[in-house]
């Protein structure tokens, strides 16, 4: 089968969808279920990423679309570290390309808004119909999964895995924020329709 439809990249493409969903509407959940389900659907988003097959042939398609601007990944920066409140730390960030002792250092919301920019731009190439601009996007997706957005998003797992356990990481009070579902997708898209008949059989 085409690496462009195949099981792996279209589940991944189901799960990275889902995490940008669920990020965008980050001011709709209490901070307690915000965390839970963000450690429940990063951990499926590592996962899934390390299953996805490299395809040297695709490195070859050129550059993918840019659909988010620097305005857009502040919005998503300011939202989410509104609703962490005292969680939204520093974290160390260690690089497989760091052969030395220093790491990054970037705040919890920074890490979310991070993945979530690698994940929103390949869900919208995909979006496009377009096989060359999906390819080329899956290709620089993995590619940075490595060298970037990959061990970002392995600290925020570990530091997301630390509030949920420990009882004591949250300083503030809980909030008052009521939780609101998220609507199902009502498009015609081959993206949409795949989703849709992915949450029946599942």
């Amino acid at each position: 089968m085409d690496v462009f439809l195949d099981k792996g990249t279209m589940e991944f493409l189901t799960v990275a969808s889902e995490y940008c969903a669920f990020v965008e509407k980050a001011r709709k959940f209490p901070r307690a279920d915000f965390v839970s389900k963000l450690h429940k659907i990063l951990a499926l988003v590592y996962l899934k990423m390390t299953l996805l097959k490299d395809d040297p042939d695709y490195d070859l398609m050129g550059e993918p679309e840019a659909f988010l601007s620097e305005y857009d990944y502040e919005h998503i920066r300011s939202i989410v570290s509104a609703r962490l409140g005292s969680l939204d730390r520093y974290i160390d960030i260690s690089h497989a390309a760091m052969y030395d002792e220093e790491t990054e250092q970037m705040e919890v919301s920074q890490c979310i808004a991070d993945v979530y920019h690698n994940l929103k731009n390949f869900v919208e190439n995909f979006r496009t119909g377009s096989e060359e601009s999906a390819m080329a996007s899956r290709a620089e997706l993995i590619a940075d999964f490595r060298d970037t957005w990959g061990p970002r998003a392995l600290a925020l797992l570990a530091i997301v895995h630390t509030f949920v356990y420990n009882p004591n990481a949250d300083d503030d009070d809980e909030d008052d924020d009521n939780y609101v579902s998220r609507p199902k997708s009502t498009g015609n898209t081959l993206l949409d329709n795949y989703m849709e008949s992915y949450r029946r059989k599942n």
